[in-house]
Formats: C-alpha cells, sequence, structure tokens
C-alpha cells in the first residue's frame, strides 16, 4: 500500500508515526511512501491503515491523505 499527502514537509513525520504503529514504512516520493502494516491478512492491514491515518490526520488539519492499493497502483 502507498500513503500520498497533500504536504510534503510532514511525511518525516507521518512515517514516524507509521513506524511508532509497528508498520514498515519507505518514502517513495516526496509526498509518499510504501507501508506495510504488521497484520497479516489485507483486510486487517487495510482497516489498521485507515483508522491510522484517519488519527493522524486530525493532528495535521487540512492535509489531504489518500491510500492506494495494488490494484490501483497496477493501472
Amino acid at each position: 500500500m502507498v500513503v500520498e499527502i497533500t504536504q510534503a514537509g510532514l511525511l518525516p513525520e507521518l512515517i514516524a508515526g507509521l513506524e511508532r504503529s509497528g508498520c514498515r514504512a519507505d518514502p517513495v516520493a516526496s509526498t509518499s511512501c510504501a507501508v506495510q502494516p504488521p497484520a497479516t491478512k489485507v483486510d486487517e492491514a487495510r482497516l489498521e491503515l485507515a483508522f491510522f491515518l484517519r488519527a493522524w490526520q486530525l493532528q495535521y488539519p487540512g492535509v489531504g491523505a489518500r491510500i492506494y492499493y495494488e490494484y490501483e497502483l497496477a493501472s
């Protein structure tokens, strides 16, 4: 999964938060990072990431964020 945010300057904070939550997160562009949540089931991983990202956005009002899943990246 890839997370893209609208403010590049906040990417390090996003990655640090994801890593504190047990995810593996690696930058892939100035506004996005590849994320691997600790959950082993795909549905659980997607849900974990969605909940984390929403909570993170509450700390940074006005920052847009989107999760891209593998099938979206392939097209």
